[in-house]
């Protein structure tokens, strides 16, 4: 068993390599860096609201190319760069779709939508896509204030081209007018959509004035770079950082650095840092917030200091901040907007139960313990060192060069390497440390009395304490150690922003349809069917897609809702 246990060591340094691998291999060429396109259901929202989002991927100006990139930034940004809301999203097939919240007290103005891969921030914030939208705040009479002579200083960021595909592609609505409630049949077709081109295509159905003006943002620019300080996010989310000598910013390589996840879908993992002392962490597919516990292997004579990279890029950067300008009907369209934004939160709120995690809350990596000892079903000892010797246990405390260390004894006796030791999933890498916890404090002790393979690092089994109040029993945790609140993918998708036609209950919908992925078969018509808002006026069904040569293209029609 221990033979297969190592050659699955082999393999799994080799896979977990791959980050600091694919880095080297993706310097050169630099032509080859990944891109992104942004489409939104609407240009003009009400805060409170959600932003709907579709995103389509690409290797430079390579379309057919999947991107290795598994996780999107999107963030809602002020002109000047300014984070007011973001998340994380999974990319399936080179594209992305997902919803942010806009918070409630922004101030009327023009913000942007930005998105990028983790790869792409080696680039710069010059390489990110932008979608410029305009958000109105009901409740303040305030607009933020424009700045022009920022605009003169913006650096090559262009307005993206969008080309008219009348030819390509033709789809019909069934009815010009119609009633509240009505079923609205929408059929879409496209002529040789290979030959043509057609690569993603979205549908939205919006009050007319919103789907207007979006402008899509790209660099014009080749971007460049000489190494990679970000890997590629291959398998899902990741926490990166770099490892230094306090107070000098030394990198320090080839040292261990381990990440527990603490609470609700707890987890451990070890890597060691690279000749750069940076390190990588690949995350579990977990959603919501968690707190992270990131600590070093101790070093002798050395105080260590970690760095933890910002999910979210930081970097300064200017984009064009317009003044804020809404034409009369836009304006009527806006007060429409915020109407139905109100009673939407008088009859509607968001009753979807939250994504499960991969894993679930009471199960650990390690799965079930060879043995445990449950403190409390002994007489009481006065050092967790008695509860080791003197019981039957598999777990002994020895001594090392006059220090203090464990040893959990296997079916084949003590093995070569030291074990892991954690509190509360938090490893503790110094056991005078641990044995000096009271025993009064601790609920019961996890045994694994084999080899056990974790994050490409091997122990000679594990020595899980888990304490009665999740407290680490009062322990004094590594002072080189930092906790972080990190977030990691959405609770919820956006499916609670469907009308669900329950009687009796209006239908004030600001987005009637939004179907950000929508596949085109050459000849076959596509029919979709929605049903008519309560709100009279004009609605604009929209089109908008991007093309085989990454080439952005829409077509629009109207239809109007009458009482």
């Amino acid at each position: 068993m221990k033979m297969y246990k190592i050659q699955f060591t082999v393999l799994a340094l080799l896979i977990f390599a791959w980050p600091s691998f694919a880095g080297r291999l993706l310097v050169k060429p630099v032509d080859k860096h990944e891109k992104v396109v942004l489409i939104t259901d609407r240009s003009i929202y009400i805060t409170g609201e959600k932003v709907q989002f579709f995103s389509s991927l690409s290797v430079g100006k390579d379309v057919n190319t999947p991107v290795l990139s598994k996780i999107l930034y999107c963030e809602l940004i002020a002109p000047d760069g300014n984070k007011m809301a973001g998340s994380k999203f999974v990319i399936n097939n080179s594209s992305a779709s997902g919803c942010i919240d806009i918070p409630g007290n922004l101030l009327t103005g023009t913000y942007y939508l930005r998105a990028y891969t983790k790869l792409m921030r080696n680039y710069g914030p010059e390489s990110y896509g932008y979608q410029q939208i305009r958000i109105v705040n009901p409740a303040k009479d305030e607009v933020a204030a424009a700045d022009n002579a920022r605009n003169s200083a913006t650096p090559q960021i262009l307005p993206f081209p969008v080309i008219d595909i009348k030819d390509l592609l033709s789809f019909s609505v069934d009815k010009t007018t119609c009633s509240p409630r009505e079923t609205i049949s929408l059929s879409l077709r496209a002529e040789n959509a290979e030959e043509n081109g057609i690569k993603n295509v979205s549908i939205s159905v919006v009050p007319d004035n919103t789907s207007s003006a979006q402008v899509n943002f790209q660099s014009s620019k080749k971007p460049v770079v000489d190494k990679l300080d970000y890997y590629p996010e291959t398998r899902g989310l990741s926490v990166s950082g770099k490892l230094t000598i306090a107070g000098t910013e030394k990198p320090i390589p080839d040292k261990k650095v381990n990440l527990s996840i603490i609470g609700d879908g707890r987890d451990f993992m070890a890597v060691r840092t690279d000749s750069l002392g940076r390190f990588f962490f690949a995350l579990p597919a977990l959603s919501g917030s968690r707190d992270l516990f990131i600590c070093a292997e101790k070093i002798d004579s050395v105080k260590v200091k970690i760095w933890v990279d910002n999910d979210y890029c930081t970097l300064p950067f200017h984009l064009p901040s317009p003044d804020f300008k809404l034409s009369e009907t836009e304006r009527e369209t806006a007060c429409i907007l915020a109407r139905n934004m109100q009673i939407n939160n008088r009859f509607y709120t968001d009753s979807l139960p939250k994504t499960q995690s991969a894993r679930s809350d009471n199960e650990v990596f390690y799965g079930k313990p060879t043995a445990t000892i449950h403190i409390d079903e002994y007489i009481q000892l006065p050092t967790l060192e008695e509860y080791f010797n003197e019981l039957p246990s598999e777990v002994k405390v020895r001594k090392r060069k006059g220090q203090q260390h464990f040893a959990v004894l296997g079916s084949t006796g003590v093995s070569f390497y030291d074990p892991l030791v954690m509190i509360d999933w938090v490893a503790i890498d110094e056991p005078s440390r641990m044995l000096a916890v009271s025993p009064q404090n601790i609920s019961r002790i996890e045994v694994v009395n084999e080899d056990y393979v974790k994050g490409g690092q091997i122990y000679g089994g594990i020595i899980s304490i888990i304490s009665k109040k999740g407290d680490f029993a009062g322990i004094d945790l590594p002072s080189a150690g930092i906790f972080i609140n990190y977030q990691f993918l959405p609770d919820n998708d956006c499916k609670s922003m469907i009308y669900d036609n329950i009687p009796n209950h209006p239908d004030s919908r600001n987005t009637i349809l939004w179907k950000p992925v929508v596949t085109i078969q050459n000849g076959k018509f596509e029919k979709f069917e929605f049903t008519a808002p309560d709100t009279p006026g004009k609605y604009t069904v929209v089109l908008e897609g991007i093309s085989l040569k990454g080439e952005m293209f829409s077509t629009t029609s109207v239809f109007e809702v009458k009482n």
